[in-house]
């Protein structure tokens, strides 16, 4: 179970790493000169903010599963180990 709880956190670790990296990656990338005009303008481009929500939205979700697949097992062998099972 250890081995498992150790993959599953090192897994969450890693894909938080990466969300981190990618959005502070964002802000260094300089803006092209159209992007610029229309950020002074307080308008939003909609290509970007589509992907970046995306992008955000993929990672909510892969963290979400990742929980709630390790919560199953999690449960699933608590009850083998109760029925005296050995997995």
């Amino acid at each position: 179970m250890i081995e498992i709880e150790l993959f599953y956190k090192i897994v969450e670790s890693h894909i938080r790493a990466v969300h981190t990296e990618y959005l502070q990656s964002l802000k260094r990338v300089p803006l092209p000169d159209t992007a610029k005009k229309k950020r002074i303008l307080f308008k939003k481009l909609p290509i970007e903010d589509k992907l970046l929500k995306g992008y955000n939205k993929g990672i909510e979700t892969a963290l979400k599963v990742l929980i709630k697949e390790f919560n199953r097992f999690d449960k699933r062998l608590q009850k083998e180990e109760k029925a005296g099972k050995k997995f």
